[in-house]
């Protein structure tokens, strides 16, 4: 007895795989910077959509197989694959010959996206029909060309497919890293009442003030002496320990250097930034300090480094959440492009909802909405009664695009360029704004906290210098610099501005007099913990890594510490990216 595919099945195959080249070639260019989980949902979507395709074609194939077959895996080619890009343009060009709104939300882009959909399946079934026409008359049989169509597609699928199942196997066990914990005890355990709220504060890409005055030419006097009159520490020549953020802040947030995930994925010949995010996603010190009874409140942004967490008690995020039956999911950057390049990005869009039950939704901010929603946020916990909180809030100014002025109006010039002035004035802009919003929320801090809470005002990284100092606003050869570039190369005042980072402590039971060499992103933590919860954790050397090979091998550093401090390494700084303790 012979095994027959049915017939339905033998359609969706090709269109499903025709139709998942799109995000498996974005997975593919990304993919050191996505997981496995990453997939499901445009997978889901890429599948819905191929299920709906050969639906829609189902009769026509079993009618004219050849002509069906044909229309079908064109109209997976035109709904795959930065299809709202298209029918946005389509939309812009009729518009206004029709009288429609200039932006196609709600009802509007549903019915638009209905008959764009209609019409290129009319205009797919057509051009299916010529050709099987045509194959009758050249060919004489419509299976062998059938057949040969479908080898392509199998080819072509499996061109990409199989280097995604090599990557998936080879990084699996990335995907799921968790961060060792802080083995220290606590022998000292405040009461909530006694316990000071502990901020940690991220202001991305703010620089420190050594790059500020010599590279900028900018007194950033007014801020750092507003801190330093609320007893706040300034080093002014800080530097975060690795070159970008999420293993910048993957360090502070476990008070340590990497040496386990580097340790164990290091040597990997696939190796990915998600170890660094997981690491910020389960904090070791987040866990330690809700083991002593704090609450832990994260505010978050788009990006995968603090877009979620798996141990806060609360996530204040505003951009990328998908409510599917009143569930939350929130979306990383490629499962919202996928989405957001769909056909069912329009249906979507205008949500389902009935009373207080959501069927679907989705909400998602601009750069600018998400810094005030971001601000206004930490805001209101600093608002809150004090006591006993955990708060990390990753605010992504200074960080580019420049949309904000000094005065806080927005820019209309907001881009990596000279554009309506030039882009050093542009960041300035940024630093002047963020610097007025701070000076508010720490103020209110201070007089909730009655002057005792643990504030952790640092940046990540530097600014990007082939930005700032070299004005290459070209974007794939400033994305091929950071992708496979040697830091090494660089010249010391680019590494200064990368590594120069803005780092202001507030800690109230600490003698900085004693203990300034402590204040540094990746002892803080310890240093907080030693200072309230009676820990005896070792307090660890300067040591600042590089890349040799880019982000394509993130987990591969080399050390820069003597050009950027000055002075010969400690020898518990090793050439890896790991210290020893």
């Amino acid at each position: 007895m012979k095994f027959r595919l049915p017939a339905g099945l033998k359609l969706w195959a090709p269109v499903a795989m025709v139709a998942l080249l799109s995000p498996i070639s974005t997975f593919l260019g990304n993919r050191y910077q996505v997981t496995a989980q990453d997939l499901v949902v445009p997978v889901i979507l890429t599948l819905l959509t191929a299920t709906a395709i050969s639906a829609g074609f189902y009769r026509v194939w079993r009618r004219d197989q050849l002509g069906g077959y044909v229309a079908a895996v064109l109209v997976a080619l035109v709904l795959s694959g930065e299809y709202d890009d298209r029918f946005d343009t389509v939309y812009q060009w009729i518009h206004g010959w029709l009288f429609l709104p200039k932006e196609p939300v709600g009802m509007v882009g549903v019915v638009g996206s209905l008959l764009m959909i209609g019409l290129t399946c009319i205009g797919a079934y057509w051009l299916g029909r010529v050709a099987a026409g045509a194959a009758r008359r050249w060919v004489g049989k419509q299976r062998d060309v059938q057949i040969a169509l479908l080898i392509m597609i199998v080819a072509t699928f499996g061109f990409k497919a199989v280097p995604l199942a090599w990557d998936l196997a080879v990084e699996w066990p990335q995907f799921f890293y968790k961060p060792p914990h802080i083995a220290a005890q606590a022998t000292a355990k405040p009461t909530m009442a006694d316990s000071p709220d502990i901020y940690y504060i991220v202001l991305d890409r703010y620089a420190s003030e050594d790059v500020l005055n010599q590279q900028f030419h900018f007194d950033n006097s007014d801020f750092l002496n507003f801190l330093k009159d609320r007893d706040y520490y300034v080093n002014p020549s800080a530097h975060n320990n690795y070159p970008y953020t999420t293993m910048s802040i993957a360090s502070t947030m476990n008070a340590d250097y990497l040496n386990d995930l580097v340790g164990r994925f290091g040597t990997s010949p696939r190796q990915t930034i998600v170890p660094f995010n997981e690491t910020i996603r389960n904090s070791a010190i987040a866990q330690k300090l809700k083991s002593l009874g704090y609450s832990y409140d994260m505010i978050g942004n788009w990006y995968e480094t603090s877009n979620k967490s798996d141990v806060a008690d609360r996530v204040y995020q505003g951009t990328g959440r998908m409510t599917i039956m009143n569930a939350d999911v929130i979306l990383n950057n490629f499962s919202k492009n996928i989405l957001t390049e769909s056909p069912w990005w329009r249906f979507v869009q205008p949500g389902l909802g009935l009373g207080g039950f959501t069927a679907f939704s989705y909400a998602n901010m601009g750069d600018v909405d998400m810094a005030h929603y971001q601000l206004q946020t930490l805001r209101q916990e600093a608002a809150k009664p004090a006591g006993g909180r955990f708060v990390f809030a990753h605010i992504l100014v200074p960080h580019d695009p420049y949309n904000f002025n000094a005065d806080g109006s927005v820019s209309a010039n907001p881009g990596d360029d000279n554009n309506g002035k030039p882009i050093k004035q542009k960041y300035l802009g940024q630093v002047q704004f963020i610097n007025s919003q701070m000076k508010d929320i720490l103020s209110e801090i201070d007089r909730s906290g009655q002057g005792k809470s643990i504030v952790v005002l640092q940046a990540d990284e530097g600014p990007y210098p082939m930005q700032l100092n070299h004005e290459q606003f070209d974007v794939d050869r400033v994305e091929g610099e950071l992708r496979a570039g040697d830091m090494r190369k660089w010249t010391d005042a680019d590494l200064q501005m990368k590594f120069g980072n803005l780092a202001a402590y507030h800690i109230p039971a600490v003698d900085w007099s004693k203990d300034a060499g402590a204040a540094d992103s990746a002892n803080v933590f310890r240093l907080v913990l030693n200072s309230y919860f009676g820990t005896s954790l070792p307090y660890l050397p300067d040591c600042y890594y590089a890349y040799a090979d880019g982000r394509e091998n993130p987990m591969t550093f080399v050390d820069i510490t003597g050009r950027l401090s000055g002075k010969p390494a400690d020898a518990r700084c090793l050439a890896d990216g790991r210290v020893k303790e």
